[in-house]
């Protein structure tokens, strides 16, 4: 779906405004398409698994899936909560290959969750890098075997460390958004 597309960024439960303000700032010089927060809210909770004590990331893509949405507007929802899908133990994210819906947690991307010490642009930096991976999901892209690409796999914190907040260049390409080195 390349060409033109928009990103609307939806609050999933307790999340910080200010989060999603700055997520948007990031997002919208890196991806050089419209970038906005909804003003609608989704409440997480019918998601909860009270076993795993997570929430079930498909259960909360469809929710976002069911609220009206725009021609060329793709939705990614940011949540605090600790996410997995029923064949892992956790996801840092999740998204509908080539749909419109992807979620992305805050929850294991905190330093704090491994015992370190909090570090907010370490925060700020995995998220962005979460949902330009999950973004180029709901846009038609499979992982990268380019290492550094926001569109490489990562199973831990420090595999999304080691990305750039940058798309290849065949990525890149594919999606219509700037190459490295070419955002304002």
């Amino acid at each position: 779906m390349p060409g033109s597309w928009s990103l609307e960024l939806v609050r999933i439960g307790a999340v910080a405004p200010a989060v999603l303000r700055v997520l948007r700032q990031d997002l919208a010089r890196y991806l050089a398409h419209a970038v906005w927060i909804s003003p609608r809210e989704l409440d997480p909770a019918p998601a909860f698994d009270p076993v795993r004590r997570q929430y079930l990331a498909t259960m909360l893509m469809e929710r976002l899936a069911g609220l009206p949405v725009g021609e060329g507007v793709q939705r990614i929802g940011v949540a605090e909560g600790d996410l997995f899908l029923p064949v892992f133990t956790h996801v840092f994210g999740a998204a509908q290959l080539d749909g419109t819906v992807g979620v992305a947690s805050l929850h294991r991307l905190r330093p704090e969750f491994q015992g370190d010490p909090p570090n907010a642009e370490l925060t700020r930096s995995r998220l962005t890098k979460e949902v330009l991976h999950e973004l180029g999901h709901t846009l038609g892209l499979v992982h990268c075997r380019v290492p550094w690409c926001a569109m490489s796999a990562s199973r831990l914190p420090e595999h999304v460390d080691l990305k750039d907040t940058a798309y290849c260049d065949a990525c890149a390409e594919q999606l219509s958004v700037p190459k490295d080195g070419d955002r304002a």
